[in-house]
């Protein structure tokens, strides 16, 4: 993983997010590892390892700066100007110390409006620290990041913690 990120092996292709309409809203980024030998390789396949190994860090913050490269395309284009882009973002990579400078960061590196960026949380990730990632959620969504929460219904959190989080999407 060490050297996929150091030989740039990482590509993110897109899944086109519409709204009830059929009208394209935006889109999820998805990473792919694109082994010199094996090909595109899942997440599935590698993420656990990243996740185990502390990888993950470094490998989200890639597909940050990726992703805000994109969202920068696409804020210079009448067409596209109001696209969102929703990142997959992974518990140890929202908990580290230094996320949200990260994001910002990265943010004002690209010069996005950051209402085009959408970080993407898992019901499982309230299982932490609920009120550290309620902190966090406000210090982004303050900046202009929206967020999106994934696999909600998977039985991790109440209603009531649901509530109280700053999401822009289910």
């Amino acid at each position: 993983l060490h050297d996929a990120l150091e030989h740039d092996q990482f590509v993110l292709f897109y899944q086109i997010q519409v709204d009830q309409l059929g009208k394209a809203q935006g889109a999820e980024a998805l990473i792919r590892w694109n082994h010199p030998k094996k090909g595109l390789v899942s997440p599935l396949q590698f993420i656990p390892l990243a996740e185990e190994t502390g990888s993950i860090v470094p490998i989200g913050l890639w597909v940050l700066n990726a992703a805000c490269a994109q969202i920068k395309i696409w804020q210079q284009h009448e067409a596209t100007r109001n696209l969102t882009l929703a990142v997959n973002v992974s518990t140890r990579q929202f908990v580290h110390p230094n996320f949200v400078s990260q994001v910002s960061a990265i943010v004002e590196h690209h010069a996005i409006d950051p209402r085009g960026l959408k970080l993407e949380l898992t019901e499982s990730m309230l299982a932490t620290d609920v009120e550290g990632i309620i902190v966090k959620m406000n210090q982004l969504q303050a900046t202009g990041v929206c967020f999106s929460l994934d696999d909600f219904g998977t039985g991790y959190s109440s209603l009531q913690y649901i509530k109280r989080l700053p999401l822009n999407q289910l």
